[in-house]
């Protein structure tokens, strides 16, 4: 049975507002983080920042693709609250040990146990909003979710920027490790229950959800679509400063222009997609995949920053869209007791996406070009659809 409190808004439920600012504000000072790591790889090695950066990213994939799924168990062991608070505290923990790195190596290592308490706290975190909101206004909480990834990303790298400009790198990293301590604060506060440990043996194997995701076919949709966005969302991430700077020969002020107009596009389509009724909304899931389509061949004929600010704009949007539309499939395709299992696994999986569209993207837009890049996933973006038709005829 659902713990959801029966509210007319997400904003008249207690726990789901405290909760939320707990994830607003570590998602804040990650972005602050984000910033500071990055200009600390390139003092440890003048040149070679890209280079520790990307390995930095590789580290981040491997973790949440093979040790993402034991969230799940691991919650049913020690309890979503504290498994929650501690991950907070560790992030906490390693931001402050970020003061003292003076090797390679040694931010290799934080960045490890970092992702780790990601990914040990960001499936967990999405696996409790369901219960606590009920079916109903689930949508318009991931819509809200969204809005907060997407700003606290624009607006903490814009603080991240000032605050490191004023006071140093290093000023960054305290930043981000009071918002972890002020999130797990806040999370401590919260008085939400965890399922108790499984009768069924079943359901107490790391792999349980893994299983679920391939069996169910609701919840396998949900893994296409997080697997689409990884193609759209890569391409950008990982292409679009090169493309702006070299291809375009503009600033690189520009570059991140680009990048915001994606994360307003999420914000603004998510809002906007769980005003709709629900005939609509099939109307614009349906849309969805022909746009990325469009953009992906529209961004690679047309070298023009106005077009890319266009595509990524409806990219953005698709995205925001999307991740309402497969988190909600999980919600409605798992009870309490699964979801822990659920998510952690659909977490893990999609990253599987991520870690094919960062290293081809880069790969191609490096050797050849942009364009080569936004065709090889057009390609990819065709072959996701082929189980999709199939599903339907």
């Amino acid at each position: 049975m659902s713990n959801a409190l029966h509210n007319d808004t997400v904003w008249s439920n207690k726990l789901f507002v405290r909760l939320f600012w707990a994830h607003t504000i570590s998602l804040i000072g990650t972005a602050i983080g984000t910033a500071a790591i990055a200009l600390l790889a390139e003092d440890l090695s003048q040149g070679s920042g890209p280079r520790v950066l990307g390995y930095t990213l590789t580290i981040r994939i491997i973790v949440f693709l093979f040790l993402g799924p034991f969230a799940g168990s691991l919650s049913d062991r020690i309890g979503r609250k504290l498994q929650m608070i501690v991950s907070d505290i560790l992030r906490a923990l390693v931001m402050v040990s970020l003061f003292f790195v003076n090797a390679e190596w040694q931010l290799y290592f934080l960045a490890f146990v970092l992702h780790l308490s990601s990914a040990f706290f960001t499936p967990i975190y999405k696996s409790i909003i369901p219960g606590i909101v009920g079916e109903k206004l689930y949508p318009k909480a991931l819509a809200y979710g969204t809005v907060a990834y997407n700003l606290s990303d624009i607006l903490g790298m814009l603080a991240g920027g000032l605050l490191i400009f004023y006071f140093g790198f290093e000023f960054g990293f305290g930043v981000d490790a009071a918002s972890f301590i002020l999130s797990a604060v806040l999370i401590a506060i919260v008085p939400f229950s965890s399922p108790g440990r499984k009768k069924e043996k079943q359901r107490t194997k790391v792999f349980f959800g893994i299983r679920r995701m391939f069996v169910i076919p609701e919840l396998r949709r949900s893994l296409m679509l997080s697997l689409q966005v990884s193609i759209v969302g890569g391409l950008a991430i990982v292409t679009t400063a090169g493309y702006v700077k070299n291809e375009l020969e503009m600033e690189g002020a520009f570059y991140p222009v680009a990048m915001a107009v994606m994360g307003i596009g999420a914000m603004f389509a998510s809002l906007y997609y769980v005003r709709c009724e629900s005939g609509a909304q099939k109307i614009w899931g349906n849309i969805i995949l022909p746009a990325f389509l469009i953009i992906l061949a529209t961004a690679a004929l047309f070298k023009f920053y106005v077009v890319l600010l266009v595509a990524w704009l409806i990219s953005g949007a698709g995205q925001g869209v999307f991740g309402i539309i497969s988190n909600n499939l999980l919600a409605q395709n798992s009870d309490e007791n699964e979801r822990p299992h659920i998510y952690a696994a659909q977490f893990a999986l999609s990253h599987a996406g991520w870690g094919l569209s960062y290293p081809l993207c880069g790969v191609l837009a490096s050797v050849y070009s942009f364009a080569t890049a936004s065709w090889a996933c057009l390609g990819l973006m065709l072959i996701t659809m082929l189980p999709m038709i199939r599903r339907k005829s």
